[in-house]
């Protein structure tokens, strides 16, 4: 059997606000690639593509240019599996898929984790349909359909993504250098120290300066191409940092910094999305941090409260108990704090905020285009705030789309959709 894989958003993508506010569960990371590619580990030889709400299927067409969204085309002998962008484990899934030649819904604890559809039932299609149309399917067909229980498991919040850091950093650092023949070896100067050196790759032009440290001893570190570890630099593996970046004087543990990021100070079991600067000293730990974020001088976060007791965190308004007794910050894409902030426990903050004034942030949660250094918080006007947008990304050489503006249009009036999600 041969297969055509459809990674797919469905309706619990709100549960991990904000940073599904601007993408895909599927998009987010835990290890050194996004969610939806850890498919090529369970089921290499076949192409993936992917099913997105409309509201962010522009940008993430731009981000993953080499996986089509929302449109699936197939061979005539091909079958369609649907995988949950939420998958966690694979575990017997893989098995479950190949032992079968019917179409299947592959169900945990009555969520759908996947759905097979064979090439005979997906005939009437056609060769090139939208992920729609095998949704329409599903339900003409569902009485039909195969069931079958797996052990596959499903992520629910963002904080059990951060929790899979290091082992997500470690499986695909593995994954990937099974398809790579010899490393790219980037300058590594003298003075420097690299401990268990056998699990360290650099990636092209990358430098690793004197008096810095990598120490891999306890998981690998991944460095991309074109990044720069500077003196009195630390990195603890399992770790990884990603393409275009710089990494000043501090610490980083057990952490995933995504492209064109500037990392200092102490970052502890974090992950950041992509274009974020944390260049000063400060504190951010047990995080999942969005893109295009601004920490100032000495902005900190707790993740751990002084009684040892569990975190709750709160999302779109509902405390959610964690289990964790470490949950940090989750922060949404585009915003900025000011220097000295420092950040309640288990604190989540939208897209857009301004956060200033270098006292302790008390809220549970700040909803997106806030401003202000304390409740009431004041509204951060749409236009002012894509000011800031755009003069942020200009800085790295990057125009604002048109699709990101309507989106964050959108997020600031309060008029997002789930139209394009998936409804199995």
């Amino acid at each position: 059997m041969t297969l055509q894989i459809c990674v797919y958003e469905d309706h619990q993508y709100g549960q991990f606000y904000p940073i599904t506010s601007t993408r895909p569960v599927a998009t987010m990371r835990a290890g050194i690639l996004p969610l939806f590619r850890r498919a090529e580990r369970f089921f290499d030889d076949y192409p993936l593509c992917l099913a997105v709400r409309d509201d962010v299927a522009g940008l993430v067409a731009v981000e993953h240019r080499d996986y089509p969204v929302n449109i699936i085309k197939r061979n005539p002998d091909q079958a369609v599996l649907f995988l949950n962008g939420r998958i966690r484990e694979f575990a017997d899934l893989p098995d479950l898929v190949r032992g079968t030649r019917l179409s299947t819904v592959f169900r945990n604890q009555g969520e759908v984790v996947a759905v097979l559809f064979d090439a005979e039932a997906v005939d009437e299609i056609g060769p090139v349909a939208s992920p729609q149309d095998y949704v329409t399917l599903f339900h003409d067909q569902r009485a039909d359909l195969a069931e079958f229980d797996t052990l596959a498991t499903l992520y629910n919040y963002s904080w059990e993504i951060m929790g899979d850091i290091e082992k997500e950093v470690t499986a695909d650092f593995r994954f990937l250098k099974s398809k790579v023949t010899g490393s790219k070896g980037g300058r590594v100067h003298q003075g420097s120290y690299i401990l268990s050196p056998d699990q360290v790759y650099l990636g092209m032009a990358t430098e690793v300066m004197p008096l810095s440290l990598l120490d891999a001893s306890n998981g690998p570190i991944c460095i991309g191409d074109n990044t720069r570890v500077e003196p009195q630099a630390a990195l603890y593996g399992p770790c990884y940092i990603g393409p275009n970046s710089v990494v000043v004087a501090g610490k980083i543990v057990s952490s995933s910094i995504g492209h064109t990021c500037r990392v200092g100070g102490e970052v502890e079991e974090s992950v950041f999305h992509s274009y974020i600067n944390k260049y000063h000293a400060g504190f951010i730990g047990h995080s999942y941090i969005g893109s295009w974020v601004n920490f100032g001088a000495m902005t900190t976060n707790s993740d751990l409260k002084n009684n040892y007791t569990e975190i709750q965190v709160s999302v779109r308004g509902k405390p959610t108990a964690t289990g964790l007794i470490k949950v940090g910050s989750f922060i949404g894409d585009h915003t900025k704090f000011g220097i000295g902030t420092l950040l309640n426990t288990g604190i989540n903050v939208g897209v857009c905020c301004n956060i200033y004034g270098g006292g302790l942030v008390t809220d549970k949660e700040i909803g997106s285009f806030r401003w202000g250094d304390g409740p009431p918080w004041t509204e951060y006007r749409i236009d002012k705030a894509l000011e800031t947008v755009r003069r942020s990304m200009e800085r790295r050489n990057i125009v604002l789309t048109g699709q990101e503006e309507a989106l964050l249009r959108a997020i600031a009036e309060g008029r997002e959709s789930d139209r394009g999600v998936i409804g199995f």
